[in-house]
């Protein structure tokens, strides 16, 4: 065979193949292959489905708190906790005291075909509010969500107005490691009719009863002075402490006032965020991590910010001290003396595809050229196998799953 020829068909050859291997498409997913067992199933609850959505992982999940759509696996977590420990508690009531467990089960419990769903923003599908989150958090300073005020009228934060019935409140949270501020309208029923009837004498029950709330991080020291905080002061405590702790960040009046004011920051997300970015005083520019935060519009963003913010507190702590954080080519990151450029990655799984190709080879080269020796990519979630091999080919020092590797 004429030997032109012969390479003509190994190119031809190789052309599928190199279409194939140069990308990949979004995975198909199973649940069992992301969710832990207890996560999966339990007497309360039960996922569905998964899909995959622009990074996201887009849980459908039946439980007998009704029906709900849960984008991201943090916040299924954090919904799957508050299920069993409302689920627990209710069943230790019912043995206990019959008379509130059954007032419980009237106010919480709804049968599978209620359309009374938990929707993790109460504007958008799950799958559509996936799609709609944008590629980099940095984005999000270009626009502002057009519900931003009609949820602050509608999920607006407060707490009993009885000093009493309050404090009886922030103790069954703490007690049970609930989430005393928590998006979940159930979670706010259930707290207010135990601090209720507390107020009135008629229980005592459920304390050491939860999966807890902060066990789906990590249970750091600060994470327990956090729980303590939450659970000692009232809501005007807590806005003089988060504005005393913005202060102490230098933070400009404009976005210290926006960030007391961001409907979708809860009090509790308030607290973390500022009590680990206050453990980073040292480092340069954080009024830009606020003015980011300042920006989320759902709470699957405003996870992620929190979720950050403590990414960043280990990284300094664990890895390596930095000095500065910055939005680089609108994707967070920090610079060390040493030269290197560490960027953050918040997506529950990164994949090879042609968006995520073309960013990441921008962003070396951008890197390079800007005259930083070294870029290391610390992912919250995880890389695909494609991924990982990719970004360590071009230069990247790649971290995947940072929080939950250090025990998080």
């Amino acid at each position: 065979m004429n030997p032109g020829l012969i390479r003509f068909m190994a190119c031809c050859l190789l052309v599928p193949a190199l279409a194939v291997y140069a990308n990949e498409y979004d995975p198909v997913i199973n649940s069992n292959q992301v969710l832990e067992s207890d996560y999966l199933s339990s007497t309360y609850h039960r996922v569905e489905n998964v899909e995959f959505v622009n990074g996201f992982y887009v849980f459908d999940v039946e439980s007998d708190f009704g029906h709900m759509e849960i984008v991201s696996k943090a916040l299924l977590k954090k919904r799957v906790d508050e299920i069993q420990t409302l689920g627990e508690a209710i069943s230790l009531y019912e043995r206990e005291n019959r008379q509130l467990s059954n007032e419980l089960r009237s106010e919480l419990f709804v049968t599978g075909n209620s359309a009374m769903d938990i929707i993790s923003n109460p504007f958008n599908t799950a799958s559509r509010l996936a799609s709609q989150l944008r590629d980099n958090l940095g984005d999000t300073l270009a626009g502002k969500n057009p519900f931003m005020e009609e949820y602050a009228l509608r999920y607006s934060y407060s707490e009993p107005t009885d000093p009493t019935t309050a404090a009886h409140k922030r103790n069954t949270a703490y007690q049970m490691q609930l989430d005393l501020y928590s998006g979940n309208y159930r979670v706010q029923s259930f707290l207010n009719t135990i601090a209720n009837a507390r107020s009135a004498g008629r229980v005592s029950a459920g304390v050491g009863v939860g999966h807890g709330f902060f066990n789906t991080g990590r249970q750091s020291a600060l994470d327990q002075n956090i729980r303590l905080t939450l659970k000692n002061k009232n809501l005007e405590q807590l806005n003089e402490l988060h504005r005393d702790l913005l202060n102490k960040l230098d933070t400009n009046l404009l976005q210290a006032d926006a960030f007391m004011e961001q409907p979708f920051l809860s009090p509790t997300n308030r607290t973390v965020m500022l009590s680990y970015l206050n453990q980073l005083a040292s480092v340069d520019n954080l009024d830009r991590l606020i003015e980011l935060v300042n920006s989320t519009d759902n709470e699957v963003t405003t996870l992620v910010f929190e979720r950050l913010c403590k990414a960043l507190y280990f990284y300094f702590n664990r890895v390596e001290q930095f000095d500065r954080f910055m939005l680089f080519e609108n994707q967070p990151a920090v610079t060390t003396a040493s030269g290197v450029l560490v960027l953050f990655e918040h997506k529950d799984l990164l994949v090879w595809a042609d968006e995520n190709k073309s960013k990441y080879e921008q962003l070396v080269m951008q890197a390079k050229e800007q005259g930083y020796e070294r870029v290391r990519l610390v992912s919250l979630g995880s890389l695909s196998d494609m991924a990982a091999n990719k970004l360590a080919e071009l230069g990247y020092q790649p971290r995947q799953n940072f929080l939950s590797a250090l025990s998080d």
